[in-house]
């Protein structure tokens, strides 16, 4: 099969630019340069989500979306804060730092291998730039607890909008935001049913952003009564972004992570649940006529569900390992009825990226989860932080669960890397009791310098 132009960041094609996405470009990038520290990754994120995907610059055959320039616009500020302003260093490295790293440049390498074409490789520098520019940035601006809810008080209002315009999709059958370009005026019907894609490219990706950030919004309003109406709001929102969208892998999500938030008073029995599960998905394999795996053919929540093609993806992956297992493989339809669309993204991530980029891929989802568990486990006597860690392994544990049904291949991507870089972000903080140390200290310290037998008195009086 030869490389399509969806293969592609350098390709055929033209630009293709709608003035109100080009507003809302401009808008962006003048408030990324006059909007303080903590507030200058907002525009970068509510651009990222408005600006369809498909908005695109072609410049020397290299597609730069818009969101592409925007991102090139937020490390321009960075970089001037950072050594103009002389403002502070990058965080420390983390081991998902260097996951995400290693992910995105084995594709460099597997993906171009598999196609033997330079468009291949091209493409795949793209997706270092999106994923790693969006991961990185946020890195970096993201400094501290109030940060992390400041993001998450963005994401609410995002979702309010975006759920307001579905509705009204609901009722009209058409897409308020085909304005923007990139998407249909006309809603998609299927089975009677319509199914709201607000500003993203399908269904699918708008109702998983919906599923996956309720438990965020759940979170504001355990952090406290300032945010509660925001949270209120915001959850409201995002449940109703997966239930417009009338798919099966949306409502699946979003039970998935009201269950996560659920095992909250069972958080210090977690290694008991993870192996009683495996082994009661062992035993169901032994004792079922089909794979366990064929329980996925049986989810269909809203009567129109196309979960067995789901299942058969996930059977015959596994089956054909020997085809994809070392650089992926271009075709998929030879496995069977309607296989082109590896819409799985742990598929996905195996038949373009071999058996290196499935691991990767996994890794991501693992080392997320011992991150946020050993934070959790650290913070256990401080419970609004604990509580954090915890919804923010319930958001990667509502992502897992999308997978299964989605791959994130619009601007819905970008919001996983912003969750992922808010993971790091609240595994690497300090309890606000060393915070609180470590300001006073700093505060109080060095006019004591000149009388050093002080300074060790004073050390307990601010730790405690």
């Amino acid at each position: 099969m030869p490389i399509g132009k969806e293969h592609y960041f350098g390709a055929l094609g033209q630009t293709e630019v709608y003035p109100g996405a080009l507003l809302i470009l401009c808008v962006a990038v003048l408030l990324l340069w006059v909007l303080p520290r903590r507030y200058a990754f907002i525009p970068l994120l509510v651009a990222a989500v408005f600006i369809p995907a498909a908005q695109v610059v072609v410049v020397a055959g290299l597609h730069l979306t818009l969101t592409r320039i925007l991102i090139g616009c937020a490390w321009a500020r960075l970089l001037w804060m950072r050594f103009v302003q002389q403002g502070p260093a990058m965080p420390r490295w983390l081991i998902m730092d260097w996951v995400m790293v290693a992910y995105f440049a084995a594709g460099c390498i597997t993906f171009p291998l598999l196609w033997g074409d330079s468009g291949a490789l091209v493409n795949r520098l793209g997706l270092l730039y999106n994923g790693l520019g969006i991961y990185f940035f946020l890195r970096y601006m993201l400094r501290d607890a109030r940060d992390l809810d400041r993001l998450a008080k963005t994401f609410a209002w995002v979702l309010v909008i975006v759920a307001v315009f579905m509705v009204v999709e609901q009722f009209t059958g058409r897409n308020a935001f085909s304005i923007f370009g990139g998407v249909p005026a006309l809603t998609e019907i299927r089975d009677g049913k319509l199914r709201s894609q607000g500003p993203f490219a399908h269904p699918l990706t708008a109702g998983a952003v919906g599923a996956t950030l309720f438990p965020l919004m759940f979170g504001l309003w355990w952090q406290g009564r300032r945010n509660k109406l925001t949270a209120l709001l915001g959850a409201s929102a995002a449940a109703v972004i997966a239930v417009t969208t009338m798919t099966s892998t949306s409502l699946a999500v979003l039970a998935a992570g009201v269950f996560a938030l659920g095992m909250w008073p069972l958080r210090r029995h977690l290694r008991w649940l993870r192996w009683g599960t495996v082994a009661s998905l062992v035993g169901l394999h032994l004792v079922m006529k089909a794979p366990v795996w064929a329980l996925i053919a049986r989810i269909d929540l809203t009567g129109s569900s196309s979960s067995y093609q789901r299942y058969e993806l996930v059977d015959q992956f596994i089956r054909r390992f020997s085809e994809w297992w070392l650089v992926g493989t271009r075709n998929t339809a030879q496995w069977g009825w309607d296989m082109w669309d590896t819409i799985n993204s742990y598929v996905a991530a195996g038949t373009d990226g071999g058996l290196i980029g499935f691991i990767l891929f996994v890794a991501i989802l693992a080392v997320g989860f011992a991150s946020l568990g050993r934070a959790r486990k650290t913070f256990a006597a401080e419970p609004e932080h604990a509580r954090r860690l915890w919804v923010m392994g319930t958001v990667l544990f509502a992502n897992a669960v999308a997978f299964f049904g989605i791959w994130y291949f619009d601007q819905s991507s970008f919001l996983w890397y912003a969750e992922l870089a808010m993971i790091a972000v609240a595994e690497s903080l300090r309890s606000p009791a060393a915070e609180k140390a470590a300001k006073w200290e700093g505060a109080l310290l060095p006019p004591l310098a000149e009388r050093p037998e002080l300074v060790e008195e004073a050390r307990p009086a601010l730790a405690g």
